[in-house]
Order: C-alpha cells, then sequence, then structure tokens
C-alpha cells in the first residue's frame, strides 16, 4: 500500500494528499477530491495539535438527484503543535503514539463513540503523526467557560462509565494491556518530574489564583506526586480517556444521552476515577459541581457495578474521587506552566480550569490525600530530590 507522506504543516494537506490518504485507508469508493479548503479549529484550545477543518469539493457529483451522499463534505486532520516547546513535552509524554493507537486498535470496539478514522500514520523516529477523521461538527458543543449543566454532566458521566466498565480491571489483554500504564513506577517518577520542572513557571503566571493554603499545597506535592500515584494503585484499572473535559465533548447524538469525545492523546491505564474527576473539576462551574456530585457519583458507580466491577461500593468511588480532584492541580500546573499560552482564550481557559480545579481540591479537602514527605531513608529519593530542586528554582527565579 502506498503511503502519502506525513504533513509538516497546513500547507501540505492538499487536495491530492487526502486523495492519497482515502486511497491508502480503504477509501477509494469516495469521488475523486477536486479541491479542499482549509479552516484552522481550536486554536486557542488545542494546545498539543494543530486542527484542520477540511473542506471539500468532489470531481463528480456525490450522489444521484433524490439520493443522500454518503461522501462526507469536511473532515478533520490533526498533527502535531507547530510550537517545538510543546512537541517536545508530547514526545516525552507519548501523546501522538497514543492517540494513533486508540482510534485504530480501541475505537472500533469501544462503546464510547469517537470520529471514525479515515486514515492515519506515525512515525516514531521523529514522533510525527496525522490523522483523518470524521468530523463532528454536526453535533452541540458546550462551552468551556459556560460549564456543563447537571443534565450534560450526567450525559458525559453515564457515557464514561459505559468506558470504564467495559475495561475494569481487564487491562492485561491486548490491544488495551499495550497502552501506558500511569501507575508504573517509571511513569510516576515522569509526572514528577514534569511536575517538578513547570510548578515554578505556572505560579509565576498564575500565582494569584492561589490561596496561600493552596500554593502550599502545590509545592508539597512537588515531593510527594509519586507516593500519592502509588496509594491509588490498589484501586481498580481501567482504560481511561485522560482528558475528559468539555473540549473534546460532542452532544446531541442519535440516541438519547450519546456523546462523540475526540483527543484521546492521553488514553491510557489508569484509576477509573481520575476521568470523573478531572471533568468535574473543569468543566463543570463550582455551583453546579457543589450541588450535583455525591448523586453523580452515586450513579457512576451504580453503573460500573452492573457492567461487572464486583464489591466496589459508593465509598471507595468517593475516596477515589477525592484523591483524584489533585489532578487538576496537575494537569493545570503542566499547561500553565509547559505550554505555549500566548493565544488569549487559551490563556483564559487556563484561568477558568484552575479556578474551579483549586475550589474542588479545598471543597474536598484535597489536601488531605497527599502522603506525608517521604525521607532517604524511607525511599524517598526522588522525593528528596524534588523538593531540593524546586527550592533551587524557585531562588534562581527570584
Amino acid at each position: 500500500m502506498n503511503r502519502p507522506p506525513i504533513p509538516r504543516h497546513a500547507g501540505d494537506v492538499t487536495a491530492q494528499w487526502i486523495q492519497e490518504a482515502l486511497t491508502a485507508g480503504g477509501g477509494s469508493a469516495l469521488p475523486h477530491v477536486r479541491e479542499v479548503v482549509l479552516e484552522e479549529i481550536g486554536a486557542s484550545v488545542g494546545f498539543m495539535g494543530t486542527i484542520l477543518r477540511c473542506h471539500l469539493r468532489y470531481e463528480e457529483a456525490k450522489a444521484p438527484s433524490g439520493q443522500s451522499s454518503t461522501a462526507p463534505e469536511t473532515m478533520i486532520v490533526k498533527l502535531p503543535s507547530p510550537h517545538a516547546k510543546n512537541r517536545r513535552l508530547g514526545r516525552w509524554l507519548s501523546l501522538h503514539k497514543r492517540e494513533y493507537d486508540y482510534y485504530r486498535l480501541i475505537a472500533p470496539e469501544s462503546p464510547l463513540r469517537s470520529p471514525a478514522l479515515y486514515y492515519g500514520d506515525y512515525e516514531d523516529r521523529t514522533d510525527r503523526v496525522v490523522l483523518l477523521l470524521e468530523d463532528l461538527g454536526q453535533l452541540e458543543t458546550v462551552s468551556h467557560f459556560d460549564g456543563a449543566s447537571a443534565e450534560q454532566v450526567r450525559q458525559a458521566i453515564g457515557a464514561i462509565a459505559k468506558l470504564h466498565g467495559t475495561y475494569w480491571n481487564r487491562v492485561d489483554q491486548p490491544p488495551v494491556s499495550g497502552f501506558p500504564d500511569s501507575f508504573a513506577p517509571k511513569r510516576r517518577r515522569l509526572v514528577q518530574l514534569v511536575y517538578l520542572a513547570n510548578l515554578a513557571p505556572a505560579l509565576e503566571r498564575f500565582g494569584h489564583f492561589f490561596s496561600d493554603d493552596m500554593r502550599g499545597l502545590a509545592e508539597t506535592l512537588v515531593g510527594g506526586i509519586a507516593a500519592q500515584i502509588e496509594r491509588v494503585e490498589g484501586g481498580p484499572k481501567t482504560l481511561s480517556h485522560g482528558d475528559f473535559r468539555l473540549n473534546n465533548i460532542f452532544f446531541g447524538g442519535e440516541d438519547e444521552g450519546d456523546i462523540g469525545v475526540i483527543d484521546w492523546q492521553v488514553s491510557g491505564l489508569r484509576s477509573p476515577l481520575y476521568d470523573v474527576a478531572y471533568f468535574m473539576g473543569s468543566s463543570v462551574t463550582t455551583e453546579v459541581r457543589r450541588e450535583i456530585e455525591r448523586e453523580v457519583l452515586e450513579e457512576y458507580t451504580g453503573m460500573v457495578v452492573e457492567m461487572g466491577a464486583r464489591g466496589f461500593t459508593f465509598e471507595e468511588s468517593w475516596r477515589l474521587y477525592r484523591e483524584h480532584s489533585l489532578a487538576n492541580l496537575l494537569v493545570m500546573v503542566f499547561a500553565s506552566g509547559g505550554l505555549n499560552l500566548n493565544d488569549e482564550r487559551g490563556r483564559q481557559a487556563v484561568e477558568v480550569g484552575l479556578q474551579r480545579g483549586l475550589a474542588m481540591i479545598e471543597d474536598l479537602d484535597g489536601a488531605a490525600c497527599v502522603p506525608a514527605p517521604a525521607g532517604l531513608l524511607s525511599g524517598g529519593a526522588l522525593a528528596v530530590f524534588s523538593r531540593g530542586a524546586y527550592g533551587v528554582m524557585k531562588a534562581l527565579r527570584g
């Protein structure tokens, strides 16, 4: 099979390239693509990639008069970020490889809808990737700034419960077993080091959103992230989306409660309550979250138990939910300290998410979930190094 070269930038996405990609992906029955007009979308929220909507024109009529067409008028092309700093972070965290594998290996059998993959390619040596995907733009989106309504929260959490229940403690068989394990010691250390590298710049940019208690918690976590992740290791494990938030969710499918989910760059094996806590702390206003979160957790727990999560209680679900309230802080530190945020709307999105996440941690007393600092004698060499390194970085930055 002749595979077209992976585009390096938007200018390489031509009508000829799309035609070659569709042919390589098995879409040769579609009419010949005559012209493509590119529209960059998600520029303010797609920090880790370039997302292009391709408006297609074909050589011939797409269908006889009176018949519906099967040739899509638009498709989505996803490429890596144009910013070198963001690409380095993406490679470090294997983001492009994860998403490529998800669409190829998991999406066809997943109970959670995602865009159809028309064509994809990944080059391990350079970490370059391209995805040619179904456009879900006809479905309803909800502004991150507005936050999800109570009904939309229930739809979203119900949908992610289906994914979690399908793979609940069944992650030792391919293809799921090939995804990164967030509980693995190497990955725990990587997360701690990325957090260490980004906390000081994050506090420089957004420190005014942190209360004294939250700033203290953020700095305490420098030496405790690996231990905190290890603490939830004994709980259930499933396939997780990893970036489950409104910007990646489309509502209004054919069936009631049906949603579509995009952006699988952080998919992997982790505690199921990670996705739940991350969504509630980033995509729901503080007022709505406070009103419905216990009920939503009860409904989620009931769904996964019905799907086979035997012995999983609401008490355990709530405990893990509180533990993972800290995940919002980790993600926001990565985003606010490590990514290029020159775009004003992208910066505003980080600010809103940060405020919601910090309020959630305070409401749930997430600080109580942080393990006591480990010393050298108790095997905490990385924790000791991280605390010392952060102290040096903080001093150098004044």
